[in-house]
C-alpha cells in the first residue's frame, strides 16, 4: 500500500491535473472558435508564416486547438509520451504569456472570452508545470500505445471539424449595401436621437476578406493611406483634412472612455478625426443603410469627427480603439488599445 502512494502522486500531474487542465482551455477555445481571442505574439507569429489569409486563420486555430485536444488525450489515457507533452505544452504557454506580459496585454485568451489576466495563467501553468517536474518519475504506463494515440487523435479530429464548421467561410456579403448610414451619428447622454445622412460606399478594391482580416499594423508606418486596402475599405475615405483615423467599436468599454472623457466638446481635437466604426461580422443592415442596434451600443456624444465604418461580414481583428496620425496622406504613428500615444494626450 504504501509503496503505490508515490506512484499515484506521480501519476496526478501527468494523467489527471494537467491533461483536465488543458482540455478545459481548449475546450473554451473550441466552443467559441473565434481567433480574436488568440494572443497578440501568436497572431503574429501566423502571420509572418502567411497562415492568416482567407479561410487560414480558421484552419490555423482549429490546427492548435486539435493539438491540444491531442496531448490531452495521450495524457489522460497514460501513453509514454505524456510526461514530455505535459511538459513542452506547458513551457510554450508559459513562453506565450511572458510576451504577452512584457507587451501589456491583460488578457491571454487561453480560457476564450473567460480568460483571467496573463499573470493569473502564468502562475498556475508555471505551478503545473513546476509540479510534473518535480514528480517526473515513471508511474503506470499504459500497455497498449496504440489505444491511447487512438483516443488522443479522435479527440484531435473532433475539436478540429468542429472550429473548422463553426469559422470557414466561402463567401461574404461584406460591402453589399451600396447606401451607409455614417455622416452624422450622434445620439448623446441629452436623448436617444440618431440623425443619419445617406452617402454612396465605394466599391472595395479589393473586396474585403471572406473570414478573417488579420495585419501588422506596425508596418503601416511611413506608407500612404491609399496604398493600404483598409482604408480603402471604409465608407467615407480619409482626405487631406484628415489628420487622425480612429477605428472603434460601440461595445468597446476603452472607445467609450475615448469619446466621453476626450472627445466630447474637443473640437479642436475631433475636426481632423474620421471615425470608423469596427461592426460585428455577423452585423445586420437595415433598409436606410444603417446598421442595426440591439441596444447594448453606448451613445455617442457629440464631436467633430467624421464617421464611417468597415463593411460586415469580416471578423476584423483590430484591438479597439486602433488609433492613426496622419501627415499628408502618410502615416506616422499608429497604436491599438490606446488612443492617448498618437493623439499626444499623455
Amino acid at each position: 500500500m504504501t509503496s503505490s502512494n508515490p506512484k499515484t502522486a506521480r501519476a496526478l500531474f501527468p494523467h489527471v491535473i494537467i491533461p483536465a487542465w488543458l482540455a478545459l482551455g481548449a475546450t473554451f477555445k473550441m466552443l467559441e472558435s473565434d481567433a480574436r481571442l488568440l494572443p497578440k505574439s501568436v497572431l503574429q507569429t501566423l502571420g509572418s508564416l502567411g497562415l492568416t489569409e482567407g479561410n487560414l486563420l480558421s484552419y490555423s486555430l482549429a490546427g492548435m486547438v486539435g493539438i491540444e485536444f491531442l496531448m490531452a488525450g495521450l495524457m489522460f489515457a497514460r501513453s509514454a509520451f505524456a510526461r514530455p507533452a505535459a511538459a513542452a505544452i506547458l513551457g510554450l504557454f508559459c513562453l506565450i504569456l511572458g510576451v504577452e506580459l512584457a507587451g501589456g496585454a491583460d488578457s491571454c485568451g487561453c480560457l476564450g472570452a473567460w480568460s483571467p489576466h496573463p499573470a493569473v495563467m502564468l502562475g498556475i501553468d508555471g505551478g503545473l508545470l513546476l509540479g510534473l517536474l518535480l514528480t517526473w518519475g515513471r508511474a503506470g504506463r499504459t500497455t497498449n500505445e496504440a489505444r491511447a494515440w487512438g483516443i488522443g487523435v479522435a479527440a484531435a479530429a473532433m475539436a478540429t471539424g468542429v472550429v473548422v464548421v463553426q469559422t470557414s467561410r466561402i463567401s461574404t456579403d461584406a460591402g453589399a449595401s451600396n447606401r451607409t448610414a455614417v455622416a452624422t451619428e450622434n445620439d448623446g447622454d441629452s436623448g436617444n436621437n440618431e440623425t443619419t445622412e445617406l452617402v454612396p460606399t465605394r466599391a472595395p478594391e479589393p473586396r474585403p476578406p471572406a473570414n478573417w482580416y488579420c495585419t501588422d499594423f506596425d508596418a503601416y508606418v511611413g506608407q500612404k493611406w491609399q496604398d493600404l486596402a483598409l482604408f480603402r475599405w471604409c465608407s467615407i475615405r480619409p482626405d487631406e483634412s484628415t489628420t487622425h483615423i480612429v477605428f472603434y467599436s460601440r461595445n468597446c468599454d476603452h472607445c467609450e472612455e475615448m469619446f466621453h472623457l476626450d472627445f466630447a466638446g474637443r473640437d479642436d481635437l475631433t475636426a481632423g478625426v474620421l471615425a470608423v466604426e469596427i461592426p460585428d461580422a455577423d452585423a445586420k443592415i437595415a433598409a436606410d443603410g444603417s446598421l442595426v442596434r440591439d441596444g447594448s451600443e453606448w451613445p455617442l456624444p457629440e464631436t467633430a469627427c467624421t464617421f464611417s465604418r468597415l463593411p460586415n461580414g469580416t471578423n476584423w481583428i483590430i484591438t479597439a480603439p486602433l488609433v492613426v496620425g496622419m501627415e499628408n496622406g502618410t502615416i506616422t504613428c499608429i497604436n491599438e488599445g490606446d488612443h492617448a500615444p498618437c493623439m499626444e494626450l499623455e
